[in-house]
């Protein structure tokens, strides 16, 4: 069907505003703070209301299946305040801030690609019969080895990087040399360096998300796959099916998307200030290490004998994941009031 003259002006000059937005998101260079945070948070909003209208149109005669559409919206809310989704995130902002790039859309290009991987797994488990579940059962407790291995690589990287911006504050606040930003970074920050500028750029955190997305072990998941394969069961079409990841991931790019905004505007007004600058880059490494080291010991439980104390704890604060996530996001926007009500002090 042709548009008329000036619709199709109308609709070509909107893709052309959306293409040289989204190159702006792709390369870091954002739009001023609360300008760019706006245009990136409101479609977002608009993407979620336009998933849950979707879905009671759906699904408006049947009070179960607009129940089990509200929990998976739930589960990808949870999901997203999962320690791992944070300490990436939280990491990954304060990197690219010193690499002098904006990265607030870290979240939403690390959510994209982690639920990408869930969408897939739903698709493929709902069109396998029973038959061959148990292959897939097999193969995904390999993806979750592999992705676990790949969480707790790239929390290590992100986090001796940020240690390295760490020793530079510190240094800067005895008053002693410390590397300027217009000079070769020098020692571990030289040899890291190439690493930094990948990860400091926004959608370079998509394939991050996507291998996480691999290590399908958490509660959240494994509730929304159950969701799936119980409509499937009894009868819903695939495509209404698929309208439960859509609405978890949905759920898990809107916060994880606030997420990177928060801590960059976090970021952004610590950068004045010192002692809170120091707090907050160290909180982040520390959040880093910890959630690694825990996923490390879960991985080689089987293979450290005499530390059941040391085995147990790390496998009961897995377990509790998300509430740690939701601890540190708290914090954060407690942080960003404190921060905002307080007097300037040097950097």
């Amino acid at each position: 069907m042709l548009l008329p003259a000036g619709q199709s002006e109308l609709l070509g000059n909107a893709l052309h505003e959306g293409a040289r937005h989204g190159r702006k998101l792709l390369t870091g260079k954002d739009l001023p703070h609360r300008s760019g945070a706006l245009r990136l948070i409101g479609p977002l909003i608009g993407v979620n209301a336009l998933a849950w209208l979707l879905a009671v149109l759906l699904f408006h005669g049947n009070a179960l299946l607009l129940g089990a559409a509200v929990l998976s919206y739930g589960l990808g809310l949870r999901h997203a305040l999962d320690a791992d989704h944070i300490a990436v995130i939280d990491n990954v902002t304060r990197a690219a801030l010193r690499e002098n790039r904006q990265a607030r859309a870290a979240g939403l290009f690390f959510s994209l690609g982690h639920s990408t991987i869930v969408c897939l797994a739903t698709l493929v488990i709902v069109l396998a019969g029973q038959h061959y579940r148990t292959q897939i059962d097999t193969f995904a407790t390999q993806g979750g080895l592999f992705g676990t291995w790949i969480s707790v690589l790239f929390l290590l990287v992100i986090a001796t990087l940020n240690a390295t911006t760490l020793h530079d504050l510190w240094c800067r606040r005895r008053g002693a040399e410390t590397t300027h930003p217009e000079m070769p970074p020098r020692g571990l920050a030289r040899l890291l360096a190439p690493v930094l500028r990948q990860v400091s750029v926004s959608w370079h955190l998509y394939p991050v998300g996507f291998l996480f997305g691999l290590g399908f072990d958490t509660a959240s998941e494994i509730s929304l796959l159950g969701i799936s394969i119980v409509q499937n069961q009894h009868g819903l079409p695939i495509w209404q099916i698929m309208m439960f990841p859509l609405l978890f991931t949905a759920g898990m790019a809107l916060l994880d998307t606030a997420d990177s905004i928060l801590m960059h505007g976090l970021y952004q007004r610590a950068g004045r200030r010192m002692n809170w600058n120091l707090a907050l880059t160290t909180i982040s490494v520390m959040l880093a290490l910890v959630i690694a080291g825990i996923e490390l010991v879960n991985l080689l439980a089987d293979h450290l004998p005499g530390l059941e104390t040391l085995t147990s704890l790390a496998s009961l604060l897995s377990e509790h994941f998300e509430l740690i996530g939701a601890a540190v996001f708290c914090a954060s926007v407690l942080g960003w009031f404190l921060l905002r009500s307080g007097r300037e002090e040097p950097a």
